[in-house]
Order: structure tokens, then sequence, then C-alpha cells
């Protein structure tokens, strides 16, 4: 497209300086810092990719310097979850019964007066690191003490459980002048075995009707309209009860983990990474003409800590791979899978119908072998 990229981040062996023109070590979750360099580099534009810390200090200096973006309140209220619920309430859309504390006043809690099992997490986290199940008041200051450990922020939240009728529903959209014009839903898979909260796994497109679907992007439109987010990127978490009521439980302001844009653009031929560049830079997006293919993303991951032994796939789905990313090396050390940090690769894979994608990841343990000792 003919940018000149300059990337900040803080990992000095991250594989995106291999691409960019220009590196500079500076983590993003220093705002100061980055609208240093910001002002230094006079840069024009300023994008954030799968995560929501970037995302609020992209927003900052692009208020901070008035560069096309989206207001830093926005992108706070959507990243920020006791925000984001205080945003659903007032708008009168669906909300857990939810309390927000800090660390400081974990210890004067004796009773949550909610209906259990709860739900604790901390408010300004993502891929699912901190979350905890709890089912009486005797569990919660475990599980508070582990949210805050992933709070930058020193605050949780505690909210009743919504049960979904099915899988939770996952995927990516994209908003232009305040409008939501893309989005696809896929269905998120979890390893109750390890970590209910951590999906292994999203298969698009989701397996819901039609109807509901057009109810979700209604609930979805509405709020991004309230929310004031204007352009970009968001990633979506929407459960349906049995009674089909709607519940947004998450969108954040970036596009989702786990290379879901690049999932989405195998099941519909969307590339949302490039529509984000050209809504940087003021250019028209077009949709174009979309198909609908089944795909899925699969994390490589483990049920426990130890060195990585082997990845063993099974040959008869290695024509349904289309990428595979591999974190971890053999003979490094692996962690058990509490959280999307912990791992080891992706694969991103494409099949020709429904049942064969289902027949695969019903039973993908099978399928690929993750050895650890």
């Amino acid at each position: 497209m003919g940018l000149h990229t300059i990337l900040c981040d803080y990992l000095p062996d991250n594989p995106g300086q291999n691409f960019s023109d220009e590196y500079i070590n500076a983590s993003t979750t220093d705002k100061e810092h980055i609208l240093e360099i910001a002002k230094e580099k006079q840069i024009d534009y300023v994008l954030a990719y799968a995560s929501d810390p970037a995302a609020l200090t992209a927003a900052y200096v692009s208020e901070e310097l008035g560069l096309p973006g989206n207001s830093y309140q926005s992108v706070k209220t959507l990243s920020e979850k006791h925000l984001f619920r205080e945003l659903l309430r007032d708008i009168g859309l669906n909300c857990p019964k939810v309390k927000s504390i800090t660390g400081d006043e974990i210890d004067n809690i004796s009773e949550l007066e909610m209906e259990y099992p709860l739900v604790v997490k901390p408010v300004d986290s993502s891929g699912s690191k901190g979350v905890k199940l709890i089912r009486a008041i005797t569990e919660f200051k475990e599980a508070a003490s582990y949210a805050l450990s992933f709070s930058r922020k020193n605050r949780i939240i505690i909210e009743e459980y919504i049960a979904a009728k099915g899988a939770q529903l996952h995927g990516d959209g994209f908003v232009v002048d305040d409008e939501l014009i893309f989005s696809c839903l896929g269905d998120h898979h979890y390893d109750a075995t390890i970590n209910p909260f951590v999906p292994y796994s999203t298969t698009w497109p989701a397996n819901i009707s039609e109807d509901i679907l057009d109810r979700i992007n209604r609930d979805l439109n509405f709020l991004i309209k309230r929310s004031g987010f204007k352009t970009g990127a968001i990633n979506i978490e929407v459960r349906v009860t049995n009674e089909d009521e709607i519940f947004i439980m998450e969108i954040g302001p970036r596009s989702g983990g786990n290379f879901t844009p690049q999932v989405i653009e195998y099941a519909t031929g969307f590339n949302m990474v490039e529509a984000a560049l050209r809504a940087a830079i003021g250019e028209k997006i077009e949709i174009g003409k979309l198909f609908r293919k089944f795909s899925s993303y699969y994390v490589l991951h483990s049920g426990k800590n130890g060195t990585l032994k082997k990845i063993a796939i099974d040959p008869k789905i290695y024509s349904y791979i289309k990428e595979k990313h591999q974190y971890t090396e053999v003979g490094e050390e692996v962690t058990s899978f509490q959280g999307a940090n912990a791992a080891i690769g992706i694969l991103l894979m494409v099949f020709p119908t429904k049942e064969e994608m289902e027949d695969v990841m019903c039973d993908i343990e099978q399928h690929i072998k993750i050895e650890v000792e």
C-alpha cells in the first residue's frame, strides 16, 4: 500500500520488526512514551491490532495529535469491562447483574448478594486471563486475588454467569462512520478439562438461525452507535440463552486474537486488516462480493506444564490446514492452557463442507496430539 511503517513493541525479538520499515523498543501500554515517539516521528496514523491496552494507547495518541481514529473514551468504555457493563445497562440492552470492586475492597466483602454461580475477572485483561467461576462466597477471595494478578487497574468485576443455548458466539466485525458494515460470527469451543473459559477454537459460520443473527447485528449496531466508537475492527462475544435472549458479553475495540481476521477472510473473502489500514488513511471501504466457506482456527495447547516433546498431526487433516503458526519449539517450556498467552501455536483450517468441519473439530484430540514431558 506504500505506507512507511514504524513498529512499537516491548519484546526485543518480536517478529513484526522483520517486516516494518522501523522498529522502536517501546511498550504499547506506555501511552506517554508512544506519544513522544509519534511526535518525534511526525506520524500520520496510529493503529493497534488484537490488543485492548494497545488500542487504548492508539486512541490516546490519535486524540492528542488530532489524527484520524476513535476517541479515547469510546475505546476505554469498550476495553474496560465495568464501563462496558455500565453502557449496556444505561442503553437498555441485556446485562448480567454485576459488581465492580478494587483490590482494596476484597477483604470487606462478606457476601455478594447475587445468584451463584458467579464469574470473577479483571476489568482490563484479555485472552481469558484471570477468569474464574465460583459457586460460593468461600471461593471468592482466591478467585479475586487471581483476577487482580492480571489487572493493571487493580479492579475486578463479579457477575452472574449467563448460560448459553449452544456455543458462545465469537467473531469480528467492521465499523465505518459508527455503522456496523460487516460481521462474521462463529462458535467458540472450550476444553472444560483444562479451563472452561479459555477457547481453543472457533468454527465459522455460527450454528444459529438467520433471525437470531439479525437480532444480534441490530443490537451490535445500536451499541456501537451509543458507545461513540466510529471506525475500525471490533472483536465480538455474544451469548444466546434458552429463552433466545441476547447478551453481548464483550466488544473489543480491535481485531480478535488467534488469527481471527485471517480465518474470517478464508470464510468470507473480506480482509479486515487491509480494511483497517484503508480506513485509517481515509479511503473508502469496499466490502465486495462475499462467499461462505467453513473455516476454523485451532490453538495448539497443553493441559499441563512441562517441556514440549512432540506435536503430532494426523496426515488425514493435512488438506484442511491452510496455515500453521508455531510459537514454542520442541525442547522449550510450555504451560497449562489457562489463558491465550499459553498457546503453543495456531492452525488455520478450511473445510469443503460443514459436516467435514464438524467431524474433524468434534474429535480434534484424536487428530492432534501434544506430547509434554
